[in-house]
């Protein structure tokens, strides 16, 4: 419980108990603080009476003291007036001191200083003594009240502890009344739930019993479905298209009556005013049929004009109405929304032999569609075959061609290169009458080829150019035969080559031996005639000569790695890019020689190694 006033609080201490401290504690000086005091000078030093001195004293006056009631103060002025009145001096003591000269009381005093000082030292005692009593008095009348009024702070303490005792008790009695109250609640509330609890377990268990139910029916459906596919894809298209028709037809009967219904109160609003509009202009035309037999010839013109302004009006109104049906009509079509009856259309089997007769019909045209497909299937491997054997045929005889056709070009060139080189070294060094010489030899020549292809009878008298190409055209006619029997008898055409290529080699080879003889002969011949020659005897001082010049010779080694590479290229795809000019080629690649930049011979590698 918390108290408002500290006078109250029946457990706080008076304020004269306080202690008070004479001086502050003295505070935890720091390392530094210490070393700074260390490294001062002796007169900086401070002493113990410096120390002393410069703590603050706390005097009487700063003592805080306890605030004294008004009646203490009325208590205690009462009795400090009653001290004074009796304490008071008479006034012959307070005439003889006052006034001067001194009479009275005071004049007998005049014998002796030392009896006035006496004197006035022992009033003056007892004028400390009657206020020390006066102070005391004061002292003990203000203790008095102080204890009053803690006794009145413990009574009233002692009145609320005893209030909160019995506020308490109530407390203790009502949390256990309430606490008999929820335990009551909880037992019900416990009950209740126990009971919801075997309810819900029976629900539970009702769901389950649902789940397993519904699962059940979902396999079911499931493979229903599942046959019921299988039915469709073996439904004729012809049932579907039916069937498909019947929904459309039922769609729109269904829309037909929707839209019926709507316009049925429309419909029957606008026959009432039809109705109403045609039985007000009938009553108008009796009415101006009855006027007319009574109005005279004059009248008969106007009335008949305001009998046409009344059927025009009538037709206006008509067609007013025949436009409102059709706009009622419009509305209520394109508020009509399409809905699926979920209707399912009608199966096509409808017994078992229906099935089976299906299925019969499908197994007759599978077996045609197996027969079919295996003869298919036949004839594609045939043509597989044949057309893989008619590839690599035609893919030798084109390699056989591309070989041909790169053979040629290579002795094409070789060829142009030789006759330019022919034609540079005779326009330099032979001269007309050489040159014609030659020609007429190679004119002999291409007449004695021309004679033994056994052309000359086609022509009497044929230039050389003539000839040339006529042999050319003998050669082209019997490669193509060569081809055609290399086609027909692989084995013979390639043993018949091999037959020539070795009596080609061995004319080549008879040749050069005979070659080597005729040379060996006449090596022969030349060391016996310079044997029979008279020997030359030198006579006097030998010529001495000058050692020639040394000879240093080069060998230069040419980088072939791009005609490697071209070559390499050619070969894969019978053509290849020139790396330095960046221009194709369907040509083969030729390694040409620089003049001078050839490769060295080992005589010349000797002298260039001895001349370094």
């Amino acid at each position: 419980m918390a108290y408002g006033a500290e006078g109250s609080n029946p457990f706080s201490l008076p304020q004269e108990l306080e202690c008070f401290w004479l001086q502050e504690p003295a505070p935890e000086r720091s390392a530094e603080e210490r070393l700074q005091e260390k490294k001062l000078r002796v007169w900086e030093k401070p002493t113990c009476s410096s120390s002393y001195g410069s703590i603050r004293k706390v005097r009487d006056e700063e003592l805080p003291m306890a605030p004294v009631p008004e009646s203490v103060h009325l208590a205690l002025a009462a009795a400090k007036a009653k001290v004074m009145e009796e304490e008071r001096p008479d006034n012959t003591f307070l005439t003889t001191v006052a006034t001067k000269p001194a009479v009275g009381l005071v004049e007998p005093l005049h014998k002796s200083e030392k009896d006035i000082r006496s004197y006035v030292q022992k009033k003056r005692e007892v004028f400390l003594v009657h206020m020390a009593c006066d102070n005391k008095r004061e002292e003990i009348v203000r203790l008095d009240a102080m204890a009053k009024a803690k006794e009145d702070a413990l009574a009233a303490s002692q009145q609320t502890l005893d209030d909160d005792a019995k506020k308490f008790e109530e407390y203790l009695q009502e949390r256990i009344s309430k606490a008999s109250e929820a335990t009551k609640d909880s037992e019900s509330h416990a009950k209740v739930k126990q009971d919801k609890a075997t309810k819900i377990k029976q629900l539970k268990q009702q769901i389950a019993t649902v789940q397993s139910e519904t699962g059940k029916l979902k396999e079911t459906r499931s493979e229903c479905e599942r046959y019921k596919h299988f039915l469709e894809k073996l439904t004729p298209s012809e049932w579907k298209e039916k069937q498909a028709r019947k929904k459309e037809q039922r769609k729109k009967d269904r829309a037909e009556r929707w839209k019926n219904e709507r316009l049925a109160p429309i419909l029957e609003q606008l026959a009432i005013e039809e109705d109403r509009l045609s039985e007000k202009f009938a009553q108008e035309e009796a009415e101006a049929e009855a006027s007319k037999k009574r109005s005279k010839k004059s009248r008969r013109r106007e009335d008949e004009e305001e009998l046409m302004q009344k059927q025009r009006e009538r037709d206006l109104r008509k067609k007013r109405i025949q436009k409102r049906r059709e706009e009622e009509e419009r509305k209520i079509n394109a508020e009509y929304f399409e809905v699926s009856s979920e209707e399912e259309p009608e199966l096509f089997f409808q017994e078992p032999q229906q099935l089976m007769d299906t299925f019969t019909d499908l197994e007759e045209l599978n077996l045609f569609l197996i027969q079919s497909s295996q003869g298919t299937e036949q004839e594609l491997d045939e043509m597989r075959h044949n057309f893989a054997v008619m590839k690599k045929d035609m893919g030798q005889k084109v390699q056989q061609l591309k070989d041909q056709i790169m053979q040629l070009e290579q002795s094409i060139n070789q060829e142009k290169r030789r006759g330019e080189e022919l034609r540079q070294s005779y326009a330099e060094k032979a001269s007309t009458a050489a040159q014609d010489k030659r020609l007429s030899s190679l004119a002999e020549k291409v007449l004695e080829v021309y004679a033994r292809c056994d052309l000359a009878r086609d022509q009497q008298q044929p230039d050389t150019l003539q000839m040339l190409g006529a042999i050319e055209s003998r050669i082209e006619e019997l490669i193509q035969g060569l081809d055609e029997a290399y086609q027909q008898d692989q084995d013979m055409v390639i043993g018949l080559e091999w037959k020539k290529e070795r009596d080609r080699r061995e004319r080549v080879r008879e040749n050069r031996l005979r070659e080597q003889s005729e040379k060996q002969e006449d090596r022969l011949k030349q060391s016996l005639q310079r044997s029979q020659k008279p020997v030359f005897k030198k006579a006097g001082k030998q010529v001495m000569y000058r050692s020639p010049p040394l000879r240093q010779e080069r060998k230069v080694v040419e980088d072939t790695t791009d005609d490697e590479a071209h070559a390499a290229d050619h070969k894969v795809f019978d053509i290849y890019i020139d790396r330095k000019t960046g221009v194709p080629h369907t040509e083969m690649p030729v390694e040409e020689t620089r003049p001078g930049r050839g490769p060295l011979s080992p005589k010349s590698n000797a002298t260039a190694r001895e001349s370094s």
